[in-house]
């Protein structure tokens, strides 16, 4: 599912325009780089600037310890953070950014 949904980010990505990297996929541009010394799993450049950074959490990532740090800390970045998630957890996670006083973007994978 993790892998499912870090392509479902980079076609969108992709399709707006962005030159992007992505992590676990073997994606022909390569992994990001890290992001305030975490890995993203997305991430879309513009004049190669780093405009998105996208995460793609399954519903049994939302209560690690991993994910509140990643996301708070691509939630600080200047770029913007997007965060994908399977359907049936959309509102899960959206509480549990707002509880961990984060900022992202969320969207989520239809039927999952």
């Amino acid at each position: 599912m993790h892998t499912t949904l870090i392509r479902a980010l980079a076609a969108k990505y992709e399709e707006e325009g962005y030159v992007v990297q992505a992590d676990d996929i073997g994606h022909p541009n390569g992994a990001p780089p890290l992001v305030s010394g975490h890995q993203p799993d997305v991430a879309g450049y513009r004049n190669r600037q780093l405009i998105r950074i996208g995460e793609a959490e399954t519903c049994d990532s939302l209560d690690d310890d991993h994910t509140r740090r990643q996301w708070q800390a691509f939630s600080r970045s200047p770029s913007m953070f997007d965060i994908i998630v399977p359907e049936s957890c959309y509102v899960a996670a959206k509480a549990k950014a707002a509880a961990w006083g984060v900022r992202a973007n969320f969207l989520y994978l239809p039927g999952c």
